[in-house]
């Protein structure tokens, strides 16, 4: 099965080492196929993926979210996903 689209999203940690604080950031990226949407820790087939929104917050992070049958996940985004969210929609129609 080949990728329609990708879209970066980061993971933020925090490591304490010698009495200082660390933040580590990870980039990752969700993968949209014809019959599901792949992320590192999930899978989400399409049809069980309802709906996905973004939303800019001040700062330069935004949040994309899939609303799925299980629930809401969130993705920390730099940059806006619009294409990867268009490309989506289509495939739901």
């Amino acid at each position: 099965m080949r990728i329609i689209a990708s879209h970066p999203f980061i993971t933020v940690s925090r490591k304490i080492d010698w009495n200082q604080q660390q933040y580590i950031e990870k980039e990752l990226y969700l993968h949209l196929f014809e019959d599901h949407i792949l992320s590192p820790t999930d899978k989400f087939l399409i049809d069980e993926v309802w709906d996905m929104s973004y939303r800019s917050s001040n700062c330069e992070i935004g949040f994309l979210y899939l609303h799925t049958n299980r629930g809401l996940f969130s993705f920390q985004v730099k940059s806006e996903p619009n294409q990867f969210i268009n490309l989506y929609r289509d495939l739901k129609k």
